[in-house]
């Protein structure tokens, strides 16, 4: 969990020397899974073709690996995405017999540039919640309790990353589902500038939110991904740090250790000349769906819960082995296999789409809600006179380290802030604190400019590397798939 040069540019290079054969270090990954991930439930399925196609990799001249910049990267794939010859299930028994034709557009540029799927991954069923549970694969955990939560809905990501299975992961987040389960298990999650990362080959769930991104243990990681997933190579400056204007929305924060390890992290960004100074935006508590808009009578909320209907009647017709439409699927899912909340979940979804006229819940959320939140960020990050001036905006994805199993984590409603203003923002890990179940990472929030994703990623690594971030080993008593070195837990 330490801030490092990053393991997808360490692998390359033990491969490229003949240190080590790619298919070695697959294997090994599989191994990983096979040993641990009946802890977890984080893994659907490996891919029956990892280890040829890492041996294909090991068969390449040598001109052509070092071309390749995510040469025998073990890839994670949340199970919403298509991967070639495996089923793309979203966490769900009625999607089982769903084979992907061919690789998402996003995977398959990650494989061309020399990453190897090892498995598809867990993920809270349709990537309805937060709680990382589906009826195929059951309750993901955290890597750190099988008691506790591993958040959603890219759980299996988040989990199977800390323990070290993959070195990357690809997963969606339409309201926060890249970033929450980032924050939880000690990783980095990263939901890109909306439209950066093509969707093509992914079951959406609301086409206007959704947003396709990596996830790693190292921000250089995340950053080798980013570069190939959108195709741009921003250089970035010498000094990331230096100078940049934070706005911390510190009142967001929970007392207690969590905020004192926030306090410690942010005094070392101070010291590296950043300006960090509180901050708070206009009608935040509209923009986080705790009180209506002025003139409304609904919250913003996810538009999912209106999409889904539409999105699953135009994707499964197209599709081998599923139900016809949604409310196929409905029936299918009524078979005693899928959590009832699914099934409750999928009846009123149908339910909004058909009454979506005259629902207020639909009226204000959609064009009037993204300009209304992305005019308040827009007005903390101007500089014009009366306005924030600011270059990121800082505050919590969860508002706990940890969160239990069955009801998931507390997000605050932060999450809805790059979500509905289409800006990106990245979770990471800036510390450790200790809890009654053990040592547990806290994670925080950044928010930039439109088009600033690898910035974000340059500003995470730096700040990272004066950090004192926990080291994560083996735990002894089979309640883990890994523990946190407590030296670095005040």
């Amino acid at each position: 969990m330490s801030a490092s040069a990053g393991e997808v540019a360490t692998i390359k290079a033990r491969v490229e020397a003949g240190q080590v054969s790619c298919a070695a270090v697959i294997a090994d990954r599989l191994d990983r899974i096979a040993a641990r991930d009946h802890l977890l439930h984080g893994v659907i399925a490996t891919d029956p073709t990892a280890i040829a196609r890492a041996r294909r990799i090991d068969r390449l001249p040598p001109s052509r690996k070092r071309r390749l910049p995510l040469l025998c990267a073990p890839l994670l794939v949340k199970d919403n995405i298509d991967v070639a010859g495996l089923p793309t299930t979203a966490g769900s028994v009625a999607l089982a017999g769903n084979v992907a034709r061919r690789d998402a557009a996003a995977v398959a540029a990650l494989r061309r540039a020399g990453a190897v799927v090892v498995a598809k991954t867990n993920m809270s069923e349709f990537a309805f919640n937060y709680r990382g549970r589906s009826s195929i694969r059951g309750q993901t955990t955290s890597p750190f309790s099988i008691r506790e939560s591993a958040g959603g809905s890219s759980s299996g990501n988040g989990a199977a990353l800390a323990a070290g299975f993959g070195v990357l992961a690809l997963g969606t987040d339409t309201s926060g589902s890249l970033r929450v389960p980032a924050a939880l298990a000690g990783v980095i999650g990263l939901r890109p500038t909306f439209g950066a990362v093509p969707r093509d080959g992914v079951l959406a769930l609301s086409p206007s939110q959704d947003a396709v991104g990596p996830m790693c243990r190292a921000a250089a990681d995340c950053l080798a991904a980013l570069r190939v997933l959108t195709g741009r190579r921003d250089v970035p400056p010498a000094e990331p740090l230096k100078g940049l204007r934070i706005g911390l929305l510190d009142h967001l924060f929970p007392a207690g250790p969590m905020r004192a390890a926030v306090d410690r992290a942010v005094a070392r960004l101070s010291a590296a000349g950043a300006i960090v100074s509180p901050a708070g935006l206009v009608d935040e508590q509209v923009l986080v769906g705790a009180v209506p808009p002025p003139g409304h009578t609904a919250a913003f909320a996810s538009r999912s819960a209106f999409d889904f209907a539409g999105v699953m009647d135009r994707y499964l017709p197209r599709r081998m082995g599923v139900p016809a439409d949604t409310r196929a699927l409905l029936e299918a899912l009524r078979d005693g296999r899928t959590d009832p909340k699914v099934v409750a979940d999928v009846t009123r979804f149908i339910a909004n789409r058909d009454g979506a006229a005259g629902d207020p819940r639909h009226a204000v959320n959609g064009a009037f809600r993204d300009a209304f939140v992305e005019a308040r960020i827009a007005r903390a990050f101007s500089c014009a006179p009366g306005c924030g001036c600011l270059d990121l905006l800082l505050y919590p994805s969860v508002r706990d380290v940890a969160a239990d199993a069955e009801r998931g984590p507390d997000t605050g409603g932060t999450h809805r802030l790059a979500a509905y203003s289409g800006r990106p923002a990245i979770a990471f890990p800036i510390g450790a604190v200790r809890t009654a179940g053990g040592v547990r990472p806290v994670s925080v929030e950044l928010m930039g400019r439109p088009g600033s994703d690898a910035m974000l990623m340059t500003i995470v690594e730096a700040w990272q590397a004066r950090l004192d971030l926990p080291l994560a080993h083996g735990c002894a008593d089979g309640e883990a798939a890994i523990c946190l070195d407590a030296a670095t837990a005040p």
